[in-house]
């Protein structure tokens, strides 16, 4: 719980990075880079356990993080690929807890779209799988 509401703030406070030079811009995206890895983290921890419900409170709140770096349009490619990971990651533990959350999504669809059409193969390969998970998600 303690963690989750840290993870929460701070990606309040590095979702957005509009009026940043370059290099404030990369350090913003180092910091939702870690932010994104314990998100995953905690999932893939938490997968298949009895406690995932504990999760299910904080997803909307993971999902409109995920909004709002996507539509902030500065993220690099390793946040782009950690990103649609944690898409993948969300839907993959909490299945259909996760899949409407998933589909009321601002862009969801729109940044997986364009990560299975990115030239960068670890990105795609991220996205072939999130698609997957997200399929598994919507369909139970």
């Amino acid at each position: 719980m303690y963690a989750m509401n840290t993870l929460q703030n701070a990606g309040e406070l590095y979702a957005h990075t509009a009026g940043y030079d370059d290099e404030m811009t990369e350090y913003i995206n180092t910091l939702r880079n870690g932010i994104l890895e314990a998100y995953s983290g905690i999932f893939q921890g938490f997968k298949n356990s009895s406690k995932t419900q504990l999760l299910i409170p904080y997803a909307s709140n993971i999902l409109q993080f995920l909004d709002s770096i996507y539509m902030e349009k500065d993220m690099d490619d390793v946040v782009m690929k950690t990103a649609i990971g944690v898409l993948g990651d969300l839907a993959d533990t909490l299945g259909s807890n996760a899949g409407s959350l998933i589909q009321q999504s601002l862009s969801s669809k729109e940044f997986l779209n364009e990560c299975l059409t990115s030239e960068d193969h670890l990105i795609k390969e991220s996205a072939e799988w999130a698609r997957l998970a997200i399929s598994r998600a919507i369909s139970v």
